[in-house]
């Protein structure tokens, strides 16, 4: 068992742990109309609210069922993003990703290089055999990203997620140890 979050580092980023000292940073990231469109949050959360998140990523370490890294551009210590794993399984060796970056980082293979990172982290140091991913069917950016990453499709979960007063449906999305 890991006493803290390891940090990963990858030619341009370094993936750490993330601080209530953070939570200005990330407040201002889940605000942005884009990543509220397609969280699973009916509106963008108060500074509150995320100190709230921050906590409970850390109790999730804690207990073993996620880890959360900020993702940073080296030599800069603001989070840009953040990434990792949810719902871990340790029984059935699976965990779900979630993953989100600032507006102005997007499409610059930021979440590209943190999420290769984490998976190798998954594989090699939890022990996953399988990775999941539920996204929306509309967010065509992120299914596109997971289908670059290899990641199969493998079934659309219908109205799966309420989001805003309405029912949405989700793909499923994996990548099983054996593929990589």
């Amino acid at each position: 068992m890991l006493s803290e979050i390891p940090q990963l580092i990858t030619p341009r980023l370094l993936l750490r742990a993330i601080y209530q000292s953070d939570a200005q940073l990330v407040h201002r990231n889940l605000c942005d109309s884009q990543t509220v469109l397609y969280s699973n949050a009916a509106e963008s959360p108060s500074l509150e609210k995320v100190e709230q998140m921050i906590e409970k990523w850390e109790q999730d370490f804690k207990k073993q069922q996620g880890i959360r890294w900020g993702i940073t551009i080296k030599r800069e210590n603001a989070v840009i993003g953040s990434c990792g794993y949810k719902k871990f399984n340790k029984k059935h060796k699976r965990a779900e990703i979630g993953y989100e970056i600032f507006a102005n980082y997007r499409r610059q293979g930021f979440i590209s290089e943190a999420l290769n990172s984490i998976f190798q982290f998954g594989f090699e140091i939890m022990g996953l055999n399988r990775i999941e991913a539920t996204v929306d069917c509309d967010n065509f950016a992120s299914i596109s990203l997971l289908q670059k990453l290899g990641f199969i499709e493998e079934e659309i979960l219908q109205e799966y997620d309420n989001h805003n007063q309405r029912f949405i449906d989700l793909k499923l999305f994996s990548l099983l140890r054996k593929a990589n």
